[in-house]
C-alpha cells in the first residue's frame, strides 16, 4: 500500500465516523489540476517568491534584456557555471569568467523548471560539474519554454538515457532569502 492510499484509507476512516453534511467528490488519479499556460504560472510564481522573471521571445531578445540588466546594474566578473553557455555568452559579447572563484554573479542553464513550484533543477548534463559547491548571491538561470513542466516526473523522463550524476533542485522561498539574494530567470522560446 502507498503512502497516498494509506492517507485516503485513514481519511474515508474518519469521515465514516461522522458523516459530512456535504456529499464529498472522489479523489482522482490526477492531484495536481493543471492551472493553464505553465510559463504564466511559473512567472507568478517566482516572481510571488522574489525573484524576477524574464520572458523573451527569441534568442535576440534573450541576449538583448541580459545585456541591458548586466549594464543597469554594472555587474562585472560574472561566473558562468559552464563551457558551453560561456562560449555562447561570449560569442553574444557577453563576458563571464568560468574559472569559479566565488563570484558575486553567476548564470546557469537548467535541467528543467516546475512550474507549480517553481523549483529548477540543475543536473550535471548542463556542465556544471561539481564546481556548484554554493550558489552565489545574484543567480541567474536561461531555461526555454520546453523546458517547464508541471511535474517533477515529467522532468525524470526527459533526462538522457545516461544518468547524470547528481540533481539538485533550487527551491523558491527558503533557499533564494538564505544563500541567493537575487534570483533571475530569463525563460525564451527554444
Amino acid at each position: 500500500m502507498t503512502d497516498k492510499e494509506k492517507i485516503l484509507k485513514l481519511l474515508r476512516a474518519s469521515i465514516s465516523d461522522n458523516p459530512p453534511q456535504v456529499a464529498v467528490p472522489e479523489i482522482q488519479d490526477k492531484i495536481y489540476v493543471d492551472a493553464g499556460d505553465p510559463v504564466v504560472h511559473l512567472a507568478e510564481k517566482v516572481s510571488a517568491e522574489g525573484g524576477k522573471f524574464f520572458y523573451c521571445q527569441n534568442e535576440e531578445e534573450l541576449i538583448s534584456n541580459l545585456k541591458n540588466l548586466i549594464e543597469y546594474r554594472k555587474w562585472t566578473n560574472i561566473e558562468s557555471f559552464s563551457k558551453s553557455l560561456w562560449a555562447y555568452l561570449s560569442s553574444n559579447d557577453i563576458p563571464t569568467l568560468q574559472s569559479h572563484t566565488n563570484a558575486k554573479v553567476g548564470i546557469s542553464l537548467c535541467q528543467g523548471i516546475v512550474a507549480r513550484t517553481g523549483s529548477i533543477i540543475l543536473t550535471s548534463v548542463q556542465g556544471v560539474g561539481n564546481n556548484l559547491l554554493h550558489f552565489p548571491p545574484i543567480f541567474i538561470v536561461i531555461a526555454t519554454t520546453n523546458q517547464i513542466f508541471n511535474t517533477y516526473k515529467q522532468i525524470i523522463n526527459h533526462l538522457s538515457q545516461t544518468p547524470p550524476e547528481w540533481i539538485m533542485g533550487i527551491r523558491s522561498g527558503k533557499l533564494i532569502s538564505e544563500e541567493i539574494k537575487e534570483l533571475y530567470l530569463f525563460v525564451t522560446e527554444p
